[in-house]
């Protein structure tokens, strides 16, 4: 069918707005038949279609908000979400694209079948109301104590993506420059480049590290509410979820009370990170502003101007922790007073046993880094030293430590399958910084730690034997587009079905490179489908190699749908083997695509009835 918009009670001069935006007129994207539910299947949607309409309606509001335009949001929001296209696209999100969607909530329910999923994108509406949390306790990283999780319902986790969807592109209009966390297109590699970018000036500059004592728990409603401005709908849908009560457990359970919320937002809901943004923004226009309005000089050698005291003071967020760096140490102490007045109003406090004033020599810790101005041998100059931070590689090793000592008589294959994307993954984010001489210390110690697994193994042949079964000699490895040869790396090797021979190897950390990181531009956001994205995920964007060779290759397009792979829909992506392995498929780059995670769903199906074993007959017992 055809999506059409009724004609809403406007004035002559809002009809003219909407005919210019192109919202009243017919938008022609083909969807399936909703009406007549009866003949649609799950499996018959057109994802990609649905999805380009949902991206097409987000662009305009987004432009309407770049405009100033409320009144025009609102309108479109208000159609997006009573669209049939984002209520199939927010069900799909968290019934089949996210990790966490055989989670049941309180109610112990979980969407699994193609019918279910139907049932509930045609039930699916903002109606205000909520139902109870499910509280979960985890660890924290690399600490004993223990922070709370929320698990909605699964028909509160696709309400949420679907005021997610409307909400969004309003935000990422007019969100600050330099808030990176929780935000499409942007990650923790760009505040830290941003941070590199504030101190490599050659001078000593004061840092304040800040963090939000429980920044998810005590927002305050009321002021979160405010700021939002949004219409009615969508403000009682929010407060409804922001109040809505905690249980330890589920509904069927009469042990388990439930506690009311007064203040926080919940984490765990598919709309907490977005809240939690909006919640802080404007922290860094306020400080900029005030800061100019100081009569103190940034330094000696500045000018008095507005412009120069802005310039001289950096703000930097992700998600609720937050760098100001200035050269005064007075001006700075000013802003860290005035930031804890600003952060009063919506209910947050600083943590003054985690939050430090330091000079840049003595270095601090943010993301995982550890960032220090080292002082050169010529006088007054200063270079910025980036590395991973000694926490970090700990976590690290004794990670790998206890896959090792849980895993003694798994086989080498097995165990290389457990540790190879978890040093990779974490090599893959600390490359853009000074690495080569942590990754070769780190490399050495992995080694250890495998040799001695590998020897333990067996005690029955000679040194030499184990050495040659686990780290054959005279092998060359292909890697990261480098070749290495080395007679100490970790092999493993299986037979498969049709007794094929397959191996595995564990590349040394020190094989992987260093590289720069490229700083997103300014404000620049994916809802805005300009050119700048395009270029970006080629050249600069920090996937890994392959991805970025499969989307140059692919001229960034996904060879079964025909759709470009944008920056929304990166974490859908999936590298998949045209001839699977399992068929004698090689894992070179001719046999290798990138695909969206829908289409690399559709495809498997297809190679599991073309590929799988013919079924041997039976023979009858004796």
């Amino acid at each position: 069918m055809r999506e059409t918009l009724k004609k809403p009670t406007l004035s002559c001069k809002r009809r003219k707005d909407m005919l210019t935006l192109g919202a009243q007129v017919k938008i022609h994207v083909i969807l399936n038949p909703m009406s007549n539910t009866s003949k649609i299947t799950w499996n018959d949607i057109d994802w990609g279609k649905t999805q380009e309409f949902v991206r097409k309606v987000q662009h305009r509001i987004y432009r309407a908000r770049l405009q100033g335009d409320l009144g025009r949001v609102h309108w479109l929001q208000k159609y997006l979400i009573n669209s049939k296209g984002a209520k199939l696209l927010s069900v799909r999100q968290v019934t089949t694209l996210n990790k966490r969607k055989k989670t049941p909530g309180i109610d112990k329910q979980i969407i699994k079948t193609p019918e279910d999923k139907l049932k509930l994108a045609e039930d699916l509406t903002l109606d205000g109301k909520a139902t109870y949390i499910r509280r979960v306790w985890i660890p924290k990283p690399g600490k004993i104590e223990k922070r709370p999780l929320g698990i909605p319902t699964i028909q509160d986790r696709a309400k949420q993506a679907l005021a997610k969807l409307a909400l969004e592109p309003e935000w990422e209009a007019i969100f600050e420059p330099n808030s990176y966390g929780f935000r499409p297109g942007r990650s923790a590699l760009d505040a830290i480049e941003a941070i590199f970018l504030s101190l490599h000036h050659n001078k000593s500059k004061f840092i304040y590290d800040a963090d939000i004592r429980k920044c998810f728990d005590t927002i305050d409603h009321n002021a979160l509410l405010t700021k939002l401005n949004t219409f009615p709908l969508m403000k009682r849908q929010i407060a409804a979820w922001l109040k809505s009560g905690v249980m330890e457990g589920y509904a069927n359970n009469p042990k388990y009370e439930v506690q009311m919320s007064t203040e926080g937002t919940p984490q765990g809901g598919v709309i907490s990170p977005l809240l939690a943004n909006i919640a802080l923004h404007g922290i860094e226009n306020h400080l900029k502003e005030y800061v100019g309005n100081l009569s103190i000089k940034p330094h000696p050698e500045s000018n008095r101007g507005k412009a120069a005291k802005q310039k001289a003071l950096s703000v930097i967020r992700y998600a609720d922790d937050f760098v100001l760096i200035h050269q005064n140490e007075e001006i700075l102490e000013l802003c860290i007073s005035e930031t804890k007045n600003w952060l009063k109003q919506i209910g947050l406090v600083i943590s003054e046993e985690k939050s430090f004033l330091r000079d840049g020599i003595n270095g601090f810790q943010f993301l995982g880094f550890s960032i220090t101005q080292v002082k050169k041998v010529i006088k007054d100059k200063y270079k910025v030293k980036i590395t991973p931070s000694r926490s970090a590689q700990k976590k690290l090793l004794l990670k790998i430590r206890a896959i090792i000592q849980n895993n003694k008589a798994a086989s080498s294959y097995d165990l290389i399958l457990m540790l190879r994307p978890i040093i990779i993954g974490w090599a893959n984010y600390f490359k853009y910084c000074e690495c080569k001489e942590v990754f070769n210390k780190l490399s050495n110690l992995i080694f250890k730690k495998l040799r001695a697994w590998a020897f333990r193994r067996d005690t029955k042949h000679g040194r030499k034997h184990i050495k040659e079964k686990y780290f054959p000699s005279g092998k060359t490895y292909k890697f990261d587009d480098h070749k290495h040869m080395n007679n100490w790396v970790f092999v493993g090797s299986k037979k498969t079905q049709n007794n094929m021979v397959k191996q595995i190897y564990l590349p040394h950390l020190s094989w992987i490179c260093k590289r720069k990181h490229v700083k997103i531009k300014g404000n620049e956001t994916p809802y805005s489908r300009s050119h700048y994205w395009a270029i970006r995920n080629i050249t600069y964007s920090p996937y890994p190699l392959r991805i970025r060779q499969l989307l140059v290759r692919q001229k960034q397009i996904c060879p079964i749908c025909k759709r470009h792979l944008t920056t929304l829909d990166a974490s859908n992506w999936e590298v998949d083997h045209i001839i699977p392995k399992v068929a004698g498929g090689l894992d070179a780059y001719n046999n290798l695509q990138l695909l969206h995670k829908e289409c690399h769903l559709k495809k498997t199906q297809k190679d599991l009835l073309k590929y799988q074993p013919k079924n041997k007959t039976n023979k009858p017992n004796k």
